[in-house]
């Protein structure tokens, strides 16, 4: 059993120019601009340390950057899960269920599941500062597998339900059934995002004299890479069940 990965980026790309897909898009970007200009309302060290400030930080800072970092995670959990449901199915219509089914359950082990990829990350560090180069090498190997896994384990935990771990079980098990098609959507999706990459730091170069547009052209882009990477995750997953049942 398989999926053809050629079929699932096509079929992604076309999703990514539909009405569920350019909302969520939008709603990322409004969302994460507005919390970059909240204010930081902390307090001037180097002022206090010199004696100018009489209040200390404790009773000056303000707690906003944090509230806001918090509905910023609480929207991109809700809207990746939405986006997942919606993709999941072979037409991409959003209803009604998708929007409030089982709504905490998912939310919670859609974030175990991006816990579980940076415990990879943390992992890919300690072996590397332990163990040099053949550290980094298995730590590598680590963040790889984990990345291909999370890809059906986000599917799993929005579309059925799961939770982190059956989902990472689960995953796992597509992993040892088809790992050349999963290596080889991992690998293109990582090539997308650096393209993406690439292609908003030139379009921030260019408009250099228009710097207030720069980091607006950079969130464009962040979140542009975020929903097509859950729009390509729900067709895997889409095709994986098709060609299993």
């Amino acid at each position: 059993m398989a999926f053809s990965v050629g079929t699932v980026l096509r079929e992604s790309l076309r999703r990514l120019a539909t009405g569920p897909a350019l909302l969520v898009l939008l709603a990322l970007v409004v969302v994460e601009t507005a919390v970059a200009l909240v204010p930081s309302g902390g307090t001037d060290l180097g002022l206090i340390a010199a004696g100018g400030g009489a209040s200390p930080p404790l009773l000056t800072a303000s707690p906003l950057p944090l509230v806001a970092s918090l509905v910023l995670l609480v929207v991109l959990l809700y809207l990746s899960l939405l986006l997942v449901r919606v993709f999941a199915d072979q037409w991409g219509i959003v209803e009604r269920h998708h929007l409030t089914h089982n709504l905490g359950f998912g939310l919670l082990n859609f974030l175990g599941v991006f816990v579980v990829g940076l415990a990879a990350l943390v992992i890919r560090l300690v072996l590397a500062g332990l163990f040099g180069i053949v550290g980094l090498a298995v730590g590598f190997v680590v963040v790889v597998v984990v990345a291909a896994a999370s890809l059906f384990a986000f599917a799993f935990v929005a579309v059925e339900d799961d939770n982190v771990v059956r989902a990472f079980r689960r995953s796992f098990g597509v992993l040892a059934n088809a790992p050349v098609a999963v290596a080889g959507l991992v690998v293109v999706l990582v090539l997308v995002s650096v393209v993406l990459q690439l292609v908003g730091g030139l379009v921030v170069g260019v408009l250099g004299p228009v710097s207030f547009l720069a980091p607006l052209v950079s969130t464009l882009v962040d979140m542009l890479g975020v929903v097509f990477l859950f729009i390509a995750a729900a067709r895997a997953y889409d095709h994986w069940t098709a060609e299993a049942a």
